[in-house]
C-alpha cells in the first residue's frame, strides 16, 4: 500500500507535464499559424493602403496578442488574471514596469492599443518580425550601425507621438528578474522617459514568471497562481519642478520595491480598482 503513493504521484506529475506540453504547443501554434492565416494579410493591407501605417500596425499587434492571452486563459484556467482597469485607458504616457517573464512585453502590448517600446536590436534583423516592429515604430535597444538613424528618428518623433495619444512603455531593469527583486534600473530607458516630459506611470507585475518561467520552454499550466498588473505611482513632468534623473530613478525603484515587499504575490492587491483580465484584455 505504501509503495503505491509514489507511483500515483509520478503518474500525476507526468499527466501535468503532458498538459503543459499540449498548452504550450497550442499557444505557440497560434503564434505561427494564427499570424499566417489570420493576421498576415491584415498587415499587408495596412502596409499598402493605410494612411497611418504605424498606428495600424500597433493596433493589429495589440489585437494579435490580445487573442493570444484569451487562448492562454482558456487553456490554463488555474492562473487567475487581475488587471488594473485604468491601464487600458492610458494615453500620452510613458509607462515603466518591472520585468519577470517573456510574457510581460506582449501583455502590455495586448492592453495598450497605441504602444511603442524598446526591442533588442537583433530582432530587427529577423525576417518578417523585423519588418513588423520597424513599421510599428519600435525602438532598437542600441543605436549602433544602421540602427542609429532609426533610434534618433524615433526619439525626435516621440513628443508628437505622445501628444497624439500614443504610449511608450519600457522595462528599466533591462532584463528579467530571476527572484522577483527589483534589479538595477537602466538609465538609458529613463532618459528617454524624462526627455518626453509626459506623465510617467509605474506599473507592478506579479506572477507571469510562475506561468512562463525564465529558462523554461513550457508553460506551467497546472499551478494555482494569480497574475496581477497594477499602477503603483504616477509622476507628472509638466510642472515647474522637474525631477532629476536620480530622483526619477529613486522614485520608480521605491514604488516597485514597496509593492514587491507588500506580500501581494499570488493574491489580489487591496485598495486598487482591479478587474478580471477577461474583461480588460
Amino acid at each position: 500500500m505504501a509503495g503505491k503513493q509514489p507511483r500515483n504521484s509520478i503518474l500525476a506529475l507526468f499527466g501535468d507535464r503532458l498538459i503543459d506540453v499540449g498548452v504550450t504547443l497550442i499557444c505557440w501554434t497560434y503564434f505561427t499559424l494564427g499570424f499566417v492565416f489570420l493576421f498576415s494579410y491584415r498587415y499587408c493591407i495596412a502596409y499598402l493602403f493605410s494612411a497611418r501605417r504605424e498606428i495600424a500596425f500597433q493596433r493589429l499587434t495589440s489585437l494579435f496578442y490580445r487573442r493570444f492571452f484569451q487562448l492562454l486563459r482558456v487553456t490554463a484556467p488555474s492562473h487567475h488574471w487581475w488587471i488594473d482597469k485604468r491601464i487600458t485607458g492610458l494615453r500620452s504616457s510613458v509607462i515603466v514596469c518591472n520585468h519577470l517573464s517573456y510574457l510581460d512585453p506582449i501583455l502590455l502590448i495586448s492592453l495598450l492599443e497605441r504602444q511603442k517600446t524598446i526591442v533588442k536590436t537583433k530582432f530587427f534583423k529577423v525576417p518578417i518580425f523585423g519588418w513588423l516592429i520597424r513599421n510599428a515604430g519600435y525602438f532598437p535597444a542600441d543605436g549602433e550601425g544602421k540602427f542609429g538613424g532609426m533610434m534618433i528618428d524615433q526619439v525626435e518623433q516621440m513628443n508628437e507621438y505622445l501628444a497624439q495619444g500614443g504610449n511608450l512603455f519600457v522595462f528599466p531593469e533591462g532584463t528579467r528578474s530571476r527572484n522577483g527583486a527589483v534589479g538595477p534600473l537602466n538609465r538609458g530607458a529613463l532618459k528617454i522617459a524624462r526627455l518626453c516630459r509626459a506623465p510617467i506611470y509605474v506599473l507592478h507585475l506579479t506572477g507571469t514568471d510562475k506561468l512562463f518561467t525564465p529558462g523554461k520552454f513550457f508553460f506551467n499550466t497546472r499551478m494555482d497562481n494569480t497574475i496581477s498588473l497594477e499602477i503603483v505611482d504616477c509622476m507628472e513632468q509638466n510642472t515647474e519642478e522637474e525631477l532629476s534623473l536620480s530622483m526619477l530613478e529613486d522614485r520608480i525603484r521605491q514604488a516597485m520595491m514597496m509593492r514587491s515587499g507588500s506580500g501581494t504575490d499570488g493574491a489580489k492587491p487591496e485598495g486598487k480598482p482591479m478587474v478580471q483580465s477577461g474583461k480588460a484584455i
